[in-house]
This record gives C-alpha cells, sequence and structure tokens, in this order.
C-alpha cells in the first residue's frame, strides 16, 4: 500500500495541531495501530489543552488494549474508541480471544457516563453472516455502544469478491435486527435515505471530504486517507482555514468527480 512506517514527530504533531483552531474532531488513527505511537497519550493531552471542545476519538485493533493502556485510556480526554473486528474468536485464535478480554475489560471498568463510547467497526464479507451475528450477540454481553457496518474495498486486491449491494443491504438488515435484540444501534452509511442521498448528489459527492481532511506523517494535508499523496498544503506553513479555502482544494473540488471515481467507500451505488 505504500504506506511509510514511521511515526509522526511529536513536535510536529503540536506544531500542526496548534493550526488547526476551530475543529471539532480529532480522529488519531492513521494506517497503522495508533497505540504503537510512544506519544500517543500526550498527544491526546495537547489537543485537548488546545482545544478542550473538541471530540477525540481512535480506531484500534484491540490487540494493545491492556490493563495499563486502558487506565491511560479511561484516565484520558478519549470520547470513543472503534475497534476494528469482523468476528468473535473461535476456537484455537488466541489473539482473536485476547482482543474480546481486552474490550470486554475496558467495557467493565468504564463509569457510569460509559465513556469513552466503544463502537465495534466491523467489515462485509460474502460469507461473514454468521460471524457478524455471534460478533453483535458478544458486543451486547460486554456492552458495546454501536457497531459501524462497512463496505469493503477491493481495489487495490487480488481474488477477493465482496458482497453484491443487494447481499450489503440484506447483511445490514440482518445485523441491524439483532443488533435490536441486544441493544446495539447499527449504521450503514452506504445504506442512505433520500434526505442523505440528495445532500451527495446522488453519489457525486463524498460525504467524508466535506468536512474533513487526512493529515500524513510531514503535516501535509490531504481531501481523505485514499488520497494521503494528494498534497494541499502543509500545517508546518499554513493553518487549516488558508489550507481548506486554498487553490489547491478550489482544484481539487472541481476535478472530484475524475480524482475518485472508482472509490464507493462512502457511496451508496458499487463504482467498482
Amino acid at each position: 500500500m505504500d504506506v511509510p512506517s514511521i511515526n509522526m514527530d511529536f513536535g510536529l504533531f503540536k506544531e500542526a495541531v496548534k493550526r488547526l483552531s476551530g475543529v471539532k474532531d480529532f480522529i488519531l488513527t492513521g494506517w497503522g495501530e495508533p497505540l504503537l505511537h510512544p506519544d500517543f497519550f500526550e498527544m491526546v493531552d495537547f489537543v485537548y489543552s488546545i482545544n478542550p471542545d473538541a471530540r477525540i476519538r481512535f480506531t484500534t485493533n484491540g490487540s494493545l488494549l491492556n490493563k495499563e493502556i486502558r487506565e491511560k485510556i479511561l484516565n484520558s480526554k478519549i470520547e470513543q474508541i472503534s475497534i476494528s473486528i469482523d468476528e468473535a474468536a473461535g476456537e484455537g485464535h488466541s489473539e482473536s480471544k485476547k482482543i474480546i478480554e481486552n474490550v470486554t475489560a475496558l467495557a467493565s471498568e468504564r463509569n457510569f457516563r460509559r465513556k469513552p463510547s466503544i463502537v465495534f467497526q466491523s467489515t462485509m464479507h460474502r460469507n461473514n453472516l454468521e460471524g457478524l451475528k455471534k460478533l453483535i450477540e458478544l458486543g451486547g454481553k460486554i456492552g458495546i455502544d454501536r457497531m459501524n457496518l462497512v463496505r469493503l474495498d477491493v481495489r487495490k486486491t487480488d481474488g477477493i469478491v465482496r458482497p453484491s449491494i443487494e447481499d450489503e443491504w440484506r447483511i445490514f438488515a440482518d445485523i441491524k435486527k439483532a443488533g435490536k435484540t441486544f441493544g446495539i444501534p447499527v449504521f450503514f452509511i452506504n445504506l442512505q435515505g433520500i434526505l442523505l442521498q440528495m445532500a451527495g448528489h446522488f453519489d457525486k459527492l463524498c460525504f467524508r471530504t466535506v468536512d474533513h481532511v487526512y493529515i500524513n506523517v510531514k503535516g501535509d494535508v490531504t481531501p481523505c486517507c485514499n488520497l494521503r499523496k494528494m498534497k494541499m498544503g502543509n500545517l508546518t506553513k499554513e493553518d487549516i482555514n488558508e489550507i481548506w479555502h486554498g487553490k489547491m482544494f478550489k482544484k481539487f473540488r472541481a476535478n472530484q468527480l475524475k480524482v475518485c471515481k472508482g472509490c464507493d467507500a462512502l457511496k451508496r451505488k458499487h463504482h467498482h
């Protein structure tokens, strides 16, 4: 995937955050495991010190949620943790069992306000309906707050076939029904009602690029994580408002249909 195996420098991170005035949502996640960053919790603290009104969240595979890390999370200003997981642990899958144990412990150790919220983020595959049902049942038992179903992106994979649109809708309907049984709301952003379809001009616009950007380890601002080499500006030189309203973003928006052709991560229909 041509992703650099380096951490963002903490000094550069602080410089970038200072230029993100007015930002209300910080997702401290890139293409690796956030909890591997040696300064992760210092980064969380710094974001809060600069912008105490912002929501801070991140995505993890859950394998590093040991007791020490859980205590740091519970004592931090993190509001939401998404667990990237596609099925409940099966026999012989020691790593999966470890992840479930970690998430179970985190859920039980939260205070009465249920902070941070815990979300299962699960990809839909052709043959994992039963696995997702077991997963949401497990989520109900341990007390997660939500499940997000994610469409599989197969553009850069060989031999993987994703569910059809009809199968996606069927999977969502089945898991949503199971979620009601276990008290867990289930969401699938690609199955949009008419108002969302209209807002997205019927698959011509991507919701992610309307109010989010992706910032790489060099401080470069890009339209999204799938366009991480498309530099709109750099936060060591400009603040986010200058970049957001600058000529590079204007050029991107004017050509977005061409640039994003084939990507349907947040679209209703399949585009590849």
